[in-house]
């Protein structure tokens, strides 16, 4: 059996020389339009979305390797059938919660690790270069610190950031059910929950060792966005609230904004940005608590839910 060559198999899966693949290769990690997007805290989001080109052989490299890499059962995002939702009933039986982000998850996870992970599973079919060439066509260069990183907004960083936490994730599952604390990562959110009073207040200690310790990626904890709560105050997990009762509610807040937004709705108040905004956040209840979407059929009729729930508002002048 001949050894897997990636420019070859490019060349002939989109037509094109192998002179233009190499082209491309050299190109792509620069090639990203950039843009940023408001985060509800005030800041900005930076995401870059790769060349044409690029996203088409990031998605060619998806469904013919990446998509064989291991993901950990803990892993809750980027993966078939994963939700938020199901990301927070993993904790709803709990009654105390800890939760940690990273600082900059994307950018810190680079090239090399993307090798390294690449070599570790597929070593033994890929050549040296194809993994080089792979890794490369994965990566967007750092503007700050000159490396190849993982960006948000390109088709295959989720999928590749599950596999590089492969092992941090198999390492603080493991630590967790030794101190009956479930564990959950959903990209960068880091929920861990228990019954026993006092052991998810270990678990900050403990990430700060093993970050130290596992060799990639190199990761650091948001420590301004660690939070500890028990049913005496309101449990969030990935913007969903935990209720006292083990289930998973949208919020308070959310069903009154929703159904005050039905309301003027109903009156023909909206205007047409705010009834997109309406259906958003109504198909987003659906899927979290169909409940009260019923309840909302009852208390402004079937019919106003349903024409809401199809209408195509119209893009305002």
């Amino acid at each position: 059996m001949s050894e897997y060559n990636f420019r070859e198999h490019l060349s002939d899966e989109f037509v094109i020389s192998e002179h233009d693949v190499s082209r491309l290769l050299l190109r792509a990690p620069y090639a990203y339009k950039r843009y940023t997007i408001p985060k509800k805290n005030g800041g900005v989001r930076h995401i870059a979305q790769p060349a044409k080109e690029t996203k088409i052989i990031q998605h060619f490299m998806m469904s013919e390797w990446f998509s064989k890499l291991p993901v950990h059962e803990c892993a809750a995002a980027y993966k078939s059938g994963a939700s938020i939702k199901d990301n927070a009933q993993r904790h709803s039986d709990c009654a105390y919660i800890s939760k940690f982000d990273f600082v900059n998850f994307f950018g810190s996870i680079t090239e090399v690790d993307i090798r390294n992970l690449l070599v570790e599973v597929f070593g033994s079919q890929l050549s040296e270069k194809s993994i080089a060439d792979m890794a490369r066509m994965s990566c967007i260069r750092d503007r700050v610190t000159g490396r190849l990183v993982l960006s948000i907004g390109a088709p295959s960083s989720p999928v590749l950031s599950n596999a590089v936490m492969f092992n941090f994730d198999s390492v603080v599952n493991q630590w967790c059910r030794e101190h009956d604390i479930v564990y959950s990562r959903y990209a960068d959110d880091l929920t861990f929950s228990s019954n026993r009073k006092g052991v998810t207040f270990l678990v900050e200690d403990f990430l700060q060792g093993t970050l130290k310790e596992l060799p990639e990626p190199s990761l650091s904890l948001n420590t301004e966005k660690t939070v500890h709560a028990s049913k005496k105050n309101q449990r969030r997990v990935t913007g969903l609230v935990l209720s006292n009762d083990g289930n998973v509610t949208i919020g308070r807040d959310r069903k009154r904004l929703i159904s005050a937004m039905v309301h003027r709705y109903a009156l023909g108040e909206l205007d047409n940005r705010s009834i997109a905004n309406l259906q958003g956040l109504l198909g987003f209840a659906l899927d979290v608590e169909p409940l009260f979407v019923a309840k909302l059929r009852g208390k402004y009729t079937s019919k106003v839910i349903t024409e809401l729930m199809r209408v195509r508002a119209k893009k305002d002048d």
